[in-house]
């Protein structure tokens, strides 16, 4: 248990280093998409590659970092990856090769994995016990990445594209200052981990939970991609479209500590389960109802999906503990990959087919419905390994 000073300053340090690792990724990258069209002379379908790239490196470190973090000491992981992102803002400035460019967002999503995920979520796991998701909660609190769409394109317009990135890294630089600050830790040895998170592959629980994530995962970027042009297909003009992702974004800042608190109350898989069963009904709501429900659906959508990773690090660190957090982190992680990538193109091929988003929406909530189904399963199966064996 950390001192009440010193927990405050690690909260908050990771609570910066997520939002400007990960929210300054994922937050900038549409607002500067026409910038770098320009800048490094290729078109839309092209540079979207740069957002694969990002998401993409960000599960494959997530994959081979998971098991290093401890040795390495998640104080010096967050430090690694701000300074990884730093790097990638300040090349991304100062290059016009689109090659090279593809290298830096790759780099970015090395560095959100170590900075914004495996750290933070293996701090939690060893300084806060007990209130992992809480501490997630506040820790993952997506506010640059509400912002950062808004302020990035302000920027552009005042110091340009190079001066923007530039300034991007700049920001980076006392936050670095901050994680190398925090206290060292000692790096694992590998004799303290538990006997179980050696056979994370042969772990019921782990698999039915990472399998309803990648579920939930893959629906929320679906929404991302296809949420403001199905309310344009419903009649919405773009300004009042642009509103419901607001309302989805905005509402997340409430969600991500209410479910982290959650989390903690009633165990994160069960965390998991409700958070699905609420994005069904969301989903469901908003293939049937009237366009006039829209943006009080995607707020409520939004409080019950933007906590994803919060729950995703507080299941892990309940059933692996600290010893083990950082390495199931790394493998869920990954298994939830496929997932992102097929949601999207998915509801886009329902609707090229049936030129209706709202068949594919209902094939969503259905998708959820069962992920509520596979995650429960998961809570029981934990429930059996953490159960005492009987004696011989």
């Amino acid at each position: 248990m950390v001192k009440t000073g010193q927990g405050v300053r690690t909260v908050l340090t990771c609570m910066l280093a997520n939002n400007f690792t990960l929210g300054l990724a994922y937050g900038s990258f549409g607002a500067l998409l026409v910038s770098n069209e320009q800048a490094f002379g290729v078109a839309r379908g092209e540079i979207s590659f740069g957002m694969s790239a990002i998401s993409t490196t960000t599960g494959l470190s997530a994959l081979v970092m998971g098991n290093l973090v401890r040795r390495l000491t998640p104080r010096r992981a967050i430090a690694i990856g701000v300074a990884a992102m730093a790097v990638s803002f300040a090349g991304l400035g100062l290059t016009t090769h689109f090659g090279l460019a593809l290298a830096l967002w790759a780099l970015m999503g090395f560095g959100a994995a170590l900075a914004a995920i495996l750290g933070p979520v293996a701090i939690s796991a060893e300084q806060f016990a007990g209130r992992s998701g809480k501490v997630l909660g506040l820790i993952n609190m997506p506010v640059v990445l509400f912002i950062a769409p808004w302020a990035v394109t302000e920027l552009i317009s005042a110091i340009g594209r190079q001066g923007t990135y530039l300034l991007l890294a700049a920001t980076l630089v006392p936050i670095l200052a901050l994680a190398l600050s925090l206290p060292a830790g000692e790096a694992a040895d590998g004799q303290d981990r538990p006997k179980h998170s050696d056979a994370i592959a042969s772990r019921a629980d782990f698999w039915l939970i990472s399998l309803g994530i990648g579920l939930i995962a893959g629906t929320g970027t679906a929404y991302m991609v296809h949420g403001m042009p199905y309310a344009e297909s419903r009649g919405m003009g773009p300004p009042t479209a642009a509103l419901v992702m607001s309302a989805y974004s905005g509402a997340g800042l409430l969600g991500v500590p209410l479910f982290g608190w959650l989390a903690d109350r009633i165990g994160g898989a069960r965390a998991l389960a409700l958070s699905a069963a609420v994005q069904a009904m969301a989903w469901a709501a908003l293939a049937l109802v009237p366009v006039a429900g829209f943006i009080p659906l995607s707020a409520v959508l939004g409080i019950a999906t933007t906590p994803l990773t919060t729950l995703h690090g507080a299941a892990m660190a309940q059933l692996f503990g600290a010893a083990g957090v950082s390495r199931a982190m790394g493998v869920s992680f990954a298994i939830k990959l496929p997932f992102l990538f097929a949601a999207a193109p998915l509801v886009g091929a329902v609707f090229v087919r049936t030129g209706d988003y709202r068949p594919a929406y209902l094939m969503v909530a259905v998708t959820l419905a069962a992920a509520v189904a596979i995650l429960m399963a998961g809570q029981f199966a934990q429930r059996r390994e953490s159960r005492p064996a009987l004696p011989a």
